[in-house]
């Protein structure tokens, strides 16, 4: 479970490591489009794709927006069964904003990262 709404900017903290953005966005995506993350997450992991945690996790941020941003398919999403607040009213349309503006949070914060890595900041 989540460890606070004030410490996890409900979602839109910057992420320590894979593990932790994994943890945010388990615990304040609204919608169900979790699950196409942990699909692509477990489908690069099955076929031993090259890479690290995060850029499976990046990666798979960027399918996910690939394949919703910009098409507005909220009809097809349901409530995330893993959301910290379920009492929260859903709202499909609004939910889904929600979690397509989370998901590139957090996909922003791992390119940000990974550029440093990769540019030998660390």
């Amino acid at each position: 479970m989540g460890s606070g709404f004030s410490e996890d900017k409900k979602g839109f903290a910057i992420p320590a490591a894979p593990g932790h953005s994994l943890r945010l966005l388990n615990d304040y995506m609204r919608t169900d489009l979790l699950r196409q993350l942990h699909l692509h997450i477990h489908q690069m992991k099955d076929n031993q794709e090259p890479g690290s945690p995060i850029h499976y996790l990046a990666n798979s941020l960027e399918r996910v927006l690939d394949s919703f941003e910009g098409v507005n398919l909220f009809e097809c999403v349901d409530r995330n069964p893993c959301c910290i607040a379920p009492v929260y009213p859903f709202d499909a349309e609004r939910d889904y904003l929600h979690d397509i503006r989370l998901i590139k949070h957090h996909l922003a914060c791992h390119r940000k990262t990974i550029k440093q890595l990769d540019g030998g900041y660390f």
